[in-house]
């Protein structure tokens, strides 16, 4: 009697790395960021409370509003991020699922396969295969290929079980990934109505102050005080990139940016939003208080909400909100460029993240402004401002 042997191959099953992945990492560096911003608002309104106790100036008040406004704007735009985020994770564990879904029907089609076998011809049949050997040598033989055999069965019985606890484990992740969607959608919504809240309330103290030659002048005065600050901060940043450089061998923060050509690119980056520059670099006349200011920036009109983009490849080194410019986004291009990008609303990039040329960073906002929305756009290097018109490509408005 010839009998065929038939040893089922081996089912290599890709382990699934249970560890945070590149998703994971940034919603757990968005929820920790979200609950210092939340944090902060709360102790804003604690203070705009207590100005109205000690009636602080409309505009004292303003810059309290303006900057709680800032921090919900921000905190709209990483649950906007969160939303994204949320939504590929699903989608990632979804395909997991789908792929485990299949090796588990695979794994027990083959079982199933094992199983007729092993009814039809069974234990008697396996001695019956090892009595009919010519010779010891072939018996032993038989004997290895049965051990095999049972080995691989038992493998297959394990490797379901897990297959299926492993499945069991990624629906439950879904299910925690739908509720955290769910809870993101219920803040966004809240944050949203905030957010409308207080910007009504900013535009009617602006109403009141609108013709107070006064106030304007004193926040213009604020904000000729932090173009100085600015400049000092950047200085500081390039201090701290040089040190930082100083203790590595590589030539840049991130190697695998070109940081050299930024330089190169005057006269071509493409523009950070479409409009017309309303304020201009250098000494003008401001059209208000009728004296003449130095601008270290442009600024350039635009819709409320306008998607503002990197003019360079380059890394995120600050967020911040400053007084008169409001949420503020400093990208480092190397080589000791930076660009700022002011009265921001809602933002979408972290501090230390890597960004492309033309990547949206943000959208256009009226933080720090008391003349609605706009981009207030700036170009550093080497302890000075650069004029950004002779930088940005003629064609790019």
């Amino acid at each position: 009697m010839n009998f065929k042997f038939v040893l089922y191959p081996a089912i290599l099953i890709p382990v699934m790395i249970l560890g945070q992945s590149q998703v994971d990492q940034k919603l757990t560096k968005n929820r920790t960021l979200l609950a210092s911003i939340k944090k902060e608002i709360h102790q804003l309104q604690r203070q705009i409370n207590q100005s109205k106790e000690k009636e602080r100036s409309i505009l004292d008040q303003i810059n309290l509003l303006d900057k709680q406004m800032a921090l919900t704007a921000r905190a709209k735009g990483i649950l906007k991020e969160q939303s994204r985020l949320l939504e590929k994770k699903m989608q990632q564990t979804n395909r997991k699922l789908r792929d485990s879904e299949a090796r588990y029907s695979q794994l027990k089609q083959l079982y199933a396969q094992r199983a007729v076998y092993a009814f039809k011809y069974g234990k008697i049949r396996n001695i019956e295969l090892l009595l009919t050997s010519r010779s010891i040598n072939q018996a032993l033989i038989r004997y290895k290929y049965l051990r095999l055999i049972a080995n691989q069965d038992a493998k297959t019985i394990q490797a379901i079980k897990k297959e299926k606890k492993e499945i069991e484990q990624i629906q439950t992740q879904l299910s925690a990934t739908l509720d955290l969607k769910k809870k993101n959608l219920t803040d966004k919504t809240r944050q949203e109505k905030h957010y409308a809240a207080r910007r009504s309330k900013k535009a009617r103290f602006l109403k009141k102050i609108r013709s107070d030659r006064t106030t304007y002048l004193r926040q213009l005065s604020v904000k000729q005080k932090q173009q100085k600050n600015l400049l000092a901060l950047i200085i500081s940043l390039e201090k701290e990139r040089k040190g930082s450089l100083a203790h590595t061998a590589s030539p840049e923060v991130i190697p695998n940016f070109n940081f050299k050509d930024f330089y190169r690119a005057r006269g071509r980056l493409p523009w950070p939003v479409k409009g017309k520059v309303i304020t201009r670099y250098g000494k003008q006349k401001d059209p208000k208080s009728k004296t003449y200011v130095k601008n270290t920036d442009i600024e350039i009109s635009s819709k409320l909400g306008t998607p503002v983009r990197c003019v360079f490849t380059g890394v995120v080194r600050i967020i911040t909100y400053l007084p008169g410019y409001g949420n503020t986004v400093i990208v480092d291009h190397g080589k000791g460029y930076y660009t700022v990008y002011s009265h921001l609303a809602e933002i979408y990039v972290t501090k230390d993240e890597g960004l492309k040329t033309g990547q949206i960073i943000a959208t256009v906002g009226d933080s720090g402004s008391l003349a609605g929305a706009k981009l207030q756009f700036g170009i550093y290097g080497g302890q000075k401002t650069y004029n950004p018109e002779k930088w940005l490509a003629k064609a790019g408005r």
